[in-house]
């Protein structure tokens, strides 16, 4: 009689409470009580009845996830015709730990024997662990590596996840009676290396003598610009005399030629001007970076970096220093 395979009552667990053992206990009864009427009734009301035993099975689950509740759904899933979801209630059964030797004997013989009328697809994973959703993400996962899930026969996309490890997605094709072994490296997740910060080099002081040396080359270079921007000045000083002889020649006489001198004269001392004033501006900036590099070398106490600006224009040239005298507080 397939009423004697039935076990007599869910086992409880010290982190259920006892109301709840007591209510999934009435549902397993209930299982019971219509399973074994299904078996003494003809065969259209033996259908209803092994489904209404299914049902209070079920139930019973819902509220504590008995090993007892899930080997007798399993036997009525099976009587049902429904061998899917009997092999896959077999295997959760199975992965329980705790199962004497003969319950995992007799539950895996009843689930082995289902086999040939089922597509069962067997994953495994180095390392195990992993989570095995089948089809869909968005619902929970069927398990965990290693696994064995009866399927379907057709198409079927697995999805393996294990935290710290890289994702696999695989597309497997299920035949009814075949075991489709899938087996699993999964690789780590690539870290990057952190790239250590760069230690700045330190930056040598220049030595006082370098910037006394210096500042008495830049002294010097500015006395020779100065000089020849005196020299140009002159020059140009000169130029615009003989243009304003040349001019009023050039009104008195009216001659084209002496027309023509007095502008080409006063084009040179355009020119004449505006390289004095070039030179002009540089002899400043000389000037300012003499006295800074001078002053960097004399001091003695950490001050403000001066703030030197320079403008040079054909009309002329204009510097400023701007720059804290005694030390910072």
């Amino acid at each position: 009689m397939l009423t004697a395979l039935l076990v007599a009552s869910p086992s409880a667990t010290a982190a259920q409470s006892s109301s709840e053992n007591a209510e999934a206990r009435v549902y397993f009864e209930e299982g019971n009580r219509l399973f074994e009427q299904a078996n003494r009734a003809r065969a259209g009301q033996r259908t209803e009845l092994l489904q209404r035993s299914l049902e209070a099975y079920v139930d019973s689950l819902r509220i504590v996830r008995s090993r007892n509740a899930l080997f007798n759904a399993a036997i009525v899933l099976g009587e049902l015709g429904r061998n899917d979801e009997a092999f896959n209630y077999f295997g959760e059964y199975l992965a329980i730990e705790g199962l004497t030797a003969a319950d995992r004997e007799n539950a895996t013989a009843r689930r082995d024997a289902l086999r040939s009328e089922v597509a069962v697809l067997q994953v495994t994973s180095e390392p195990g662990g992993a989570l095995l959703w089948v089809d869909r993400k968005d619902l929970a996962p069927r398990g965990e590596t290693p696994i064995e899930l009866a399927l379907p026969p057709g198409e079927h996309r697995a999805f393996v996840e294990k935290e710290g490890f890289e994702p696999v997605e695989r597309t497997q094709t299920m035949v009814r009676g075949v075991t489709t072994v899938l087996s699993l490296a999964l690789l780590p997740v690539a870290v990057a290396p952190v790239e250590p910060e760069p230690v700045p080099e330190p930056v040598a002081e220049p030595s006082r003598p370098r910037l006394r040396n210096a500042a008495i080359g830049t002294a010097a270079s500015t006395l020779a610009a100065a000089g020849v921007a005196i020299g140009l000045s002159v020059h140009a000083r000169t130029l615009r005399d003989d243009y304003n002889q040349a001019a009023a020649q050039s009104r008195l006489t009216g001659d084209p030629a002496d027309y023509q001198r007095a502008l080409d004269l006063a084009d040179q001392t355009d020119r004449y001007n505006l390289a004095a004033d070039v030179l002009w501006g540089t002899t400043i900036g000389l000037g300012i970076s003499a006295i800074v590099l001078y002053g960097v070398h004399r001091k003695k106490q950490k001050r403000e970096a001066p703030d030197v600006a320079v403008s040079v224009s054909r009309h002329g040239g204009f510097a400023s220093i701007r720059m804290q005298i005694g030390a910072r507080p």
